[in-house]
């Protein structure tokens, strides 16, 4: 088990912590904990013992709770470093945390997850993603279109009826989605159902796992755990609507997608 403890440096800004080095943000020794366990849905599990886990140092958005978790400023909800998925065989490291509100009511924490390699050899993820240098306008496509897996952490702050937490994700993918196909309407209606006889309450988490452009994972814990899959959707445009409602021009949550862009700019942008 990994304990939290406070007062991490991870407090401090994210530039402070890049090394001279362009190519990577962890000592050399750095490596992942020695031992992991298959969980029984399928989800790797990580245990303690064995050396320290790589990491990459959190940037702005939120403030830190050791070594284990970041902690949403706002809403304070404590988010994992490292979250395990389904379909990824090492952990995905958090890049920012942000919240959403409605009616000057807010309704969610957000962190958004990507690959662990990022952590290890950046100029190696440059070449993954295909970006030579940053820019703020294009660096999340290349990140949606990359062989690379990434995971939106939801984290409910109230409780929130199932109907109108599709309500709220229809609006976000008909800003790009406005005469669904066949296809389409067979992956939304998917995706509705898993959510229309919830009563999702309080401290609920919803995890969105990109696993390729045309494979999203939905997991619904109320343990913090992404193990479990409830759906999968097979539309790479209805995955990329969903994508781009929190990373695109007009996200629904401008503190996640600014926390983001910090630290993905202190690392591609040296």
């Amino acid at each position: 088990m990994i304990v939290a403890t406070a007062g991490s440096a991870l407090a401090r800004p994210a530039a402070a912590f890049l090394r001279t080095d362009s190519t990577r943000l962890l000592s050399p020794g750095d490596a992942l904990a020695g031992n992991a366990s298959q969980s029984t849905s399928g989800c790797r599990v990580a245990r303690g013992g064995g050396a320290r886990r790589p990491h990459i140092s959190f940037a702005a958005g939120g403030g830190a709770v050791g070594d284990a978790f970041v902690v949403e400023g706002t809403t304070n909800v404590k988010f994992s470093r490292e979250l395990m998925v389904p379909g990824s065989t090492e952990p995905l490291i958090i890049l920012g945390t942000g919240y959403r509100e409605k009616f000057f009511v807010k309704v969610y924490a957000a962190a958004f997850y990507v690959d662990y390699s990022i952590g290890v050899d950046t100029e190696k993820w440059r070449e993954k993603v295909g970006i030579e240098t940053f820019d703020a306008s294009t660096v999340f496509n290349s990140i949606f279109e990359a062989p690379v897996v990434k995971s939106l952490s939801i984290t409910l702050v109230r409780d929130v009826d199932g109907k109108t937490f599709v309500k709220a994700l229809d609006d976000i993918i008909a800003r790009r989605i406005k005469k669904p196909t066949v296809e389409e309407e067979s992956s939304l209606s998917t995706f509705r159902n898993i959510f229309l006889e919830r009563n999702l309450k309080q401290g609920t988490s919803i995890y969105l796992t990109w696993l390729e452009p045309s494979v999203m994972l939905i997991s619904i814990s109320t343990n913090q755990s992404a193990c479990q899959v409830d759906a999968e959707i097979k539309s790479s445009s209805v995955n990329y609507a969903l994508y781009d409602g929190f990373f695109g021009s007009s996200p629904v949550s401008p503190t996640l997608r600014s926390s983001t862009v910090q630290l993905l700019e202190a690392i591609f942008a040296k």
